[in-house]
């Protein structure tokens, strides 16, 4: 890609007894990292007094579960807070992995992933719709004291990721940034120890933009990198490089903006540097308008990468909620009406009234188009072969 191209004259360019303990046997290290990022954007969620779950009734008494994607576990922290009216919601951020892991073992109600099932996960949780919920970006984040905002493009990220640049000072990113004043100290690389949804979405973009990179390390939830070190989770990845001088990580935006977290432009198929917001990732999904497939389609090369709009931001992806079309047939008589009533009332709610919370934590909030596929999925949940009504309006 083009390492000259203009920037934007805006600021945003510059029991139930389905045991769950062997898959969380890390249940200390889960409760430390929800404690510590719940503080973090405690000053950013509404309070759940203040809060209902709208028009809808869903029925009382009642917990479901759900485990995976980090990256969305701010706006899911929300939701499952101000969801109310008798119904439970836990969920467990795990990383987008094990979110897969538990709905393929029916050990949780609904899954939550910023990656589609490949093939070979389709087939193993044979039965899973994937149900759009959100959408956001993954940003570039770096601690280089008294560097300000730098520019980068998808070559010279995929070449730090693959260890061919080395350097924070080296010549292709200084062609990037001509006016700051790059030290010459070794690029710390940070990166993903778990499987992850924005490793999935990072890797994706990397191969997009770099043959060399695609051959070599290619796209997935974990891949092998040549280079760096591992933290778990997009809360690991941030504090570690808000900690530690010369390192490179990647994140949603959501945690580099509410962490403080100095975060860089990146260059759009336009050839504009363009600095991460709500705004021009929600143009980025709007202009890339994919086509998506049914609820129980293939929904693994599904992408809003590199959307063709002048200011959109190239890092832009979906994120999924997965979860058994027919309950009943799924997880047998340990599951209730009530408890799938439940399910489908949060579902419902959370791609309706559910998106209003998505802008101020920094996500996107699903565009009609792809709120109406989520609902037709929603709307095809069956239990003992009988579509399960929601109280929160009518799935189409």
């Amino acid at each position: 890609m083009s390492s000259t191209g203009a920037t934007s004259p805006s600021s945003e360019t510059i029991e139930r007894k389905r045991s769950r303990a062997p898959l969380y046997a890390v249940v200390a290290i889960v409760v430390v990292i929800v404690i510590v990022v719940a503080g973090f954007y405690a000053g950013w969620f509404k309070s759940a007094s203040s809060a209902s779950s709208g028009n809808c009734a869903p029925p009382t008494g009642v917990t479901i579960i759900g485990a995976g994607s980090t990256l969305v576990y701010p706006l899911m922290f929300q939701w499952e807070t101000v969801f109310g009216g008798g119904t439970t919601v836990n969920y467990a951020s795990v990383g987008s992995s094990a979110g897969i892991t538990d709905i393929s073992a029916k050990t949780v109600d609904f899954g939550a992933s910023d990656a589609p099932l490949n093939p070979a996960q389709r087939a193993t949780a044979a039965g899973v719709l994937t149900i759009p919920e959100s959408a956001g970006g993954v940003v570039p984040i770096y601690n280089l004291p008294g560097v300000g905002t730098l520019n980068f493009n998808g070559t010279v990220l995929a070449d730090i990721y693959l260890g061919t640049i080395s350097y924070w000072n080296s010549p292709a990113l200084a062609a990037l940034n001509p006016d700051a004043s790059l030290p010459d100290q070794p690029i710390q690389v940070v990166y993903r120890s778990d499987g992850s949804g924005t490793t999935f979405i990072w890797t994706s973009y990397l191969s997009l933009e770099d043959a060399t990179f695609a051959s070599q390390i290619g796209k997935g939830t974990q891949v092998d990198w040549p280079v760096g070190s591992g933290e778990p989770k997009n809360a690991g990845v941030a504090g570690y490089v808000q900690e530690t001088p010369y390192t490179i990580g990647y994140v949603d935006l959501n945690y580099a903006l509410n962490g403080g977290i100095q975060f860089g432009r990146v260059e759009n198929p336009q050839g504009n540097f363009i600095l991460a917001s709500v705004n021009n990732t929600a143009s980025a999904l709007r202009d890339a308008n994919p086509t998506l497939p049914a609820g129980n389609g293939d929904w693994y090369n599904v992408s809003v990468l590199n959307a063709p709009g002048l200011y959109d931001y190239p890092i832009t992806s979906l994120t999924y909620i997965l979860v058994y079309q027919d309950l009943s047939g799924a997880y047998g008589s340990s599951f209730s009406l009530n408890q799938a009533k439940a399910l489908v009332d949060f579902l419902y709610w959370m791609v309706t009234t559910g998106q209003t919370y998505s802008a101020e934590l920094y996500y996107v909030p699903l565009p009609p188009s792809v709120v109406a596929n989520s609902e037709a999925s929603i709307g095809s949940i069956t239990f003992n072969g009988a579509t399960v009504p929601n109280s929160c309006g009518s799935s189409v």
